[in-house]
């Protein structure tokens, strides 16, 4: 009778508990790494939408201050309240006003024209506003505006410009 001698085999591959650690390490680095992909995505999207906003604010206020520049007279009123105003704007030899700036509650942006009604140009900015005060003092008016972007931030702006052609 032939004995054959059994001999241990080579320990080669992996069991299935290790590979079950190395799978469940994988995924945890993945998901870390994922959740930092999120969060940044999220941070560029609030500072991104923070800097239109602000290029909005700057913008209406530059707006309403050049159309005061080459203005003869501005008459200011509030509208609807001491936080929002409409300015409308004469140019000589007019004694009417030929353009406006206003705030429009149903819609809480700054719409542009030549009249309130059917001469509305539209908003000015996309940005909601919250504020939009104007003064006017002899020849100088000033613009103060507060937007506040998509994600709730609020950005202030301020211009002041003089009745040139008076």
């Amino acid at each position: 009778m032939i004995r054959a001698r059994l001999q241990p085999l080579d320990e080669k591959g992996l069991t299935l508990t290790e590979v079950t650690v190395v799978a469940v390490l994988g995924l945890l680095v993945i998901f870390g790494l994922i959740g930092f992909y999120l969060q940044s995505q999220a941070t560029w999207l609030d500072a991104s939408s923070q800097t239109i906003t602000q290029r909005e604010a700057t913008m209406l206020a530059r707006t309403v201050a050049d159309s005061v520049r080459v203005s003869s007279s501005a008459v200011v009123t509030a509208s609807p309240d001491a936080d929002h105003s409409m300015i409308s704007l004469v140019r000589k030899p007019a004694t009417t006003a030929h353009y406006h700036y206003w705030w429009d509650s149903g819609d809480s942006l700054v719409h542009q024209g030549t009249d309130t009604g059917a001469g509305d140009r539209g908003p000015v900015t996309q940005s909601r506003v919250e504020r939009f005060a104007i003064t006017a003092t002899g020849a100088l008016v000033t613009v103060q505006v507060r937007l506040r972007s998509p994600q709730g931030q609020r950005v202030d702006a301020f211009a002041g410009a003089a009745l040139v052609n008076r």
